[in-house]
């Protein structure tokens, strides 16, 4: 991430609290100017350790998230390094090609598997995990129109997602949190791009999302060492699920994709699995596009 693409990413840090320049150099510290120049990618700001810590500070991030501003502020790090090779060879990448011998390899594994972007849009999921989480007819009706249509978030947020009813209040709030302290995360260094500002309008509308920004605002105060813990989910039979989540990044010349394979935690859910596995057989679906944002 270069000097303009930084200055872009703090102001868009500073935006999304809804604060000026001058809000920002009182919470943090870091004197206006320097705010200024930073915003401008102008390089005769010294982006020093303290002035860093002090931006990080008064923006309010994560823990998670300041570990990303910090790498992001360092100009290189070993994927970017990674990331400039690959943009050498990006004119001989095919997006399509790689989706679908991605989605054929996940199709053939028998647990649940989801591919997402940077964005955390769903690119791709095998039929077991479609199956295993039970997604609504409903919430794919139409996703292709809306913004962030097959955004993780949504399929959590939505008034229509079934995630409430087959975890209850207790579990669903922590899957809630969970997946906003990661979703902010894995965020951080798109959050200037064009099509997050959409995404991000798109689920702090209260009116379609209740519990979004609640989740987006209430991540910044609570970061307990439980949200690590696995998800306790009841299924129909009244049995519990108890699952984690394994991720693995792949890196190609338009971005990142993280492949996320869900684990079963206990016997009762191996078998669910299993069972699942073998009714819906191989198979996988392809959803939100990619590299391609324009929506």
């Amino acid at each position: 991430m270069n000097r303009y693409e930084f200055g872009a990413l703090v102001a868009s840090l500073r935006e999304d609290m809804r604060w000026t320049q001058l809000e920002l150099s009182e919470r943090s510290g870091v004197d206006i100017s320097a705010i200024s120049n930073i915003e401008r990618g102008e390089r005769k700001t010294l982006l020093k350790d303290n002035m860093l810590v002090k931006l990080a500070d008064g923006l309010q991030l994560t823990s998670m998230e300041r570990q990303e501003f910090l790498f992001a502020a360092s100009g290189v790090t070993e994927l970017d390094t990674v990331r400039k090779e690959l943009a050498r060879v990006k004119k001989h990448f095919d997006p399509t090609t790689f989706l679908k011998e991605t989605g054929e390899h996940i199709a053939c594994i028998t647990l649940p598997v989801l591919v997402t972007d940077a964005f955390c849009d769903i690119l791709l999921a095998n039929h077991c995990l479609i199956d295993f989480y039970g997604v609504s007819p409903e919430l794919l009706q139409n996703a292709d129109t809306i913004v962030g249509g097959y955004n993780t978030m949504r399929y959590i947020f939505d008034p229509l997602s079934n995630f409430p009813e087959i975890l209850g209040n207790d579990s669903f709030e922590r899957l809630a949190l969970i997946n906003t302290r990661y979703f902010r995360r894995r965020t951080l260094r798109v959050r200037s791009k064009p099509y997050f500002a959409k995404l991000l309008k798109e689920l702090l509308d209260n009116k379609k999302y209740p519990s979004f920004e609640r989740c987006w605002r209430k991540i910044l105060f609570e970061e307990h060492d439980d949200f690590s813990l696995p998800i306790q989910r009841s299924d129909p039979d009244n049995a519990h699920s108890f699952v984690a989540v394994d991720s693995l990044l792949a890196l190609t010349p338009f971005g990142e994709l993280y492949i996320h394979q869900i684990l079963p935690l206990n016997r009762k859910t191996a078998e669910r699995i299993e069972k699942i596995s073998k009714k819906v057989g191989e198979g996988y679906e392809q959803f939100a596009p990619f590299p391609d944002k324009r929506k």
